[in-house]
């Protein structure tokens, strides 16, 4: 197996281990749960930092977000194509939450990759937002604003919708996420009184 494979094989099977114990998880269980001798980790990661710092990038890795975004149909009316965009970014917000505690020990802790992954999550966010703008680009001829501006709305939307120190009972759904967009929050029909 080439050093490259090795170091994906270590990654995918210590995600569920770091998700589970955070920077506490010890070399020896990583090798474990890889499969591998300790000695082999070390031998294609040089700390235990680089193991959590590839495994913040594999788990954030904005490509397959920004596929799932190109892929919807362009021909689905607006609203479906922004249901499907707010499922896809909640599922990415879902992992970001989990890798929280990760990243936020990074941050705190002495671990020099906390720069490096610190600049990974900016570029990942940069790029999907991206991606999303595009998506909204598509249908320019039904927005009263910049399909930037949108993009920034809705991935906010999202984002208190699944973050965990803000979410409720009664977190919204895609659906009532994009008609909150679209529609916003008066009723057009009530007297302004």
């Amino acid at each position: 197996m080439s050093p490259d494979d090795r170091r994906r094989a270590i990654v995918e099977a210590v995600i569920p281990l770091i998700l589970d114990r955070g920077t506490g998880v010890t070399s020896r269980e990583m090798a474990e749960a890889a499969g591998v001798a300790e000695g082999t980790i070390f031998s294609v990661f040089p700390d235990k930092g680089a193991i959590l710092t590839e495994t913040v990038k594999f788990s954030l890795d904005p490509c397959p977000v920004e596929q799932a975004l190109a892929d919807i149909p362009q021909s689905d009316p607006m609203e479906k194509q922004l249901e499907s965009a707010v499922r896809i970014l909640a599922e990415r917000n879902h992992r970001f939450g989990s890798l929280m505690g990760v990243l936020r020990a990074m941050h705190t802790g002495d671990h020099a990759h906390a720069k490096d992954v610190r600049a990974f999550v900016v570029t990942s966010n940069d790029k999907i937002l991206a991606a999303l703008t595009e998506l909204l680009r598509r249908n320019t001829d039904r927005l009263r604003t910049d399909p930037g501006k949108a993009a920034v709305t809705l991935r906010g939307f999202v984002f208190a919708n699944a973050h965990p120190m803000m979410t409720t009972p009664d977190a919204l759904s895609a659906d009532q996420i994009v008609d909150m967009l679209m529609f916003g929050i008066a009723d057009e029909t009530a007297d302004d009184r």
